[in-house]
């Protein structure tokens, strides 16, 4: 799993985030998949992405190309601001809504929120977005 903290984001201080998302990095390895997460220092939230490790294992959870060492197909790339990362978007295939859903599932055990504007975005629950005040006018 990375894990790349950032020191001044509300979602790095929350002392349950780094056990939890390293529960999500162990039982991601047990399905030939990893973890990448990225605290957010403008939001507040975590970027999320899972990587395939082991496409012989992933493909018994997730769907799409499953090729060693890419990402899984979540339909818009990571970290993308586009209106069709948003958590509820539409038009896409069977597989990459699938793999959204399983996504917002597999994190929602861990106590992770999914955001709305994209689907590789997330919240602990408990932890509030940084709203604009709290941020560095330096990272707008």
């Amino acid at each position: 799993m990375l894990w790349e903290p950032a020191a001044t984001a509300p979602c790095d201080r929350e002392p349950a985030a780094r056990p939890a998302l390293e529960r999500i990095g162990r039982e991601l390895q047990s399905q030939g998949m990893a973890l990448q997460a990225t605290c957010n220092t403008t939001s507040g939230g975590w970027v999320v992405q899972v990587q395939v490790v082991d496409g012989s294992k992933a493909h018994k959870v997730v769907r799409g190309p499953l090729a060693d060492g890419q990402a899984v197909d979540m339909g818009t790339p990571v970290g993308a601001a586009r209106s069709e990362a948003a958590a509820g978007a539409s038009g896409f295939s069977p597989d990459v809504l699938h793999n959204r859903q399983w996504l917002r599932a597999l994190m929602a055990r861990h106590q992770f929120d999914n955001l709305p504007d994209a689907w590789w975005h997330f919240a602990q629950r408990g932890v509030p977005p940084a709203q604009a005040a709290d941020t560095d006018l330096a990272a707008r």
